[in-house]
């Protein structure tokens, strides 16, 4: 009996403990979750967060590398725009330069379709031709003709008989100016108007540097070999020479050495006994020419 009476209590004191166990593991349940459940929502609020803002941050550097690369294509855009701008402004430039360049040297030629320009002495048109003033000037040889036409100049000269004209260059001459015809063309002139190679003065005109001087011209060259170097002694010079300083300068003109052209007041060489004098048949020929024209 007595041991039905303790087993039966030793049940009840177990089931209380057992009770007990049961609530206070029960409210300990139930205060770890109380407890957790803000931790809970805040780390998925901030796993949230995060994301959320990770999220923004892509699409932010999305924005950014788009709106860079439109940048880079619109600052490519804009430095082909300006490139293509800068070379047509170029060309624009290059094209206007030469329309002006055009119409100066058009208003160049306008304005001097009569005497353009002068080249090697000569006075010349842009036609290339001679252009001749009026007026027939008598200048003295030593005060001013040697100066208006001096060594290595070229002229024009017209015989005065004839009206037939060719070229001489100066090379030398002192007392009077030495000359060679300046091609085989003008060579080929002059031969016409002398009937050949002749010591005869002939009255001429001699157009230099714009003027027109009145001049006497003998068509005989002597002192040169064309075959030899100028100023080396050359053995068969021109006009009975013999052997001395070669005086032709211009080669290729099928003349050997120069030919006196006389001016108002020129002299003679001085040749062995002959002193250096006025000549005075070319001195006649000087006034016929200045009085043809």
């Amino acid at each position: 009996m007595r041991k039905n009476i303790f087993t039966a209590k030793r049940r009840r004191m177990q089931r209380k403990r057992n009770m007990k166990v049961f609530v206070g593991t029960f409210f300990c349940l139930m205060m770890s979750l109380l407890i957790t459940s803000p931790y809970k929502e805040n780390i998925n609020n901030e796993v949230m967060l995060a994301s959320s803002e990770n999220s923004e941050i892509k699409s932010v550097k999305s924005d950014n590398v788009k709106s860079t690369s439109d940048k880079k294509i619109d600052e490519n855009e804009l430095n082909t725009s300006n490139l293509r701008a800068s070379r047509s402004g170029d060309f624009s430039d290059e094209r206007r330069d030469k329309e002006n360049e055009e119409i100066i040297k058009e208003e160049k030629m306008d304005e001097n379709s009569d005497l353009s320009k002068e080249v090697k002495g000569i006075a010349i048109t842009s036609e290339k031709t001679i252009v001749k003033p009026s007026k027939v000037e008598k200048l003295d040889w030593f005060k001013e003709a040697q100066f208006v036409y001096p060594i290595g100049a070229v002229a024009e000269i017209e015989d005065i008989y004839t009206g037939k004209t060719f070229k001489v260059k100066r090379t030398f001459g002192d007392n009077h100016a030495d000359v060679e015809a300046l091609t085989k063309d003008d060579t080929k002139v002059i031969k016409e108007i002398w009937g050949g190679f002749s010591w005869e003065r002939r009255p001429v005109i001699v157009s230099v540097s714009g003027r027109r001087i009145a001049a006497s011209l003998a068509a005989m060259p002597h002192a040169g070999n064309d075959a030899y170097p100028a100023l080396s002694e050359a053995p068969n010079l021109s006009g009975g020479y013999g052997t001395g300083q070669n005086l032709d300068v211009v080669k290729g003109n099928e003349m050997d050495g120069v030919c006196d052209l006389h001016f108002l007041n020129s002299m003679r060489h001085n040749d062995g006994e002959i002193m250096a004098a006025v000549d005075d048949a070319h001195q006649s020929c000087i006034e016929i020419a200045a009085k043809s024209k």
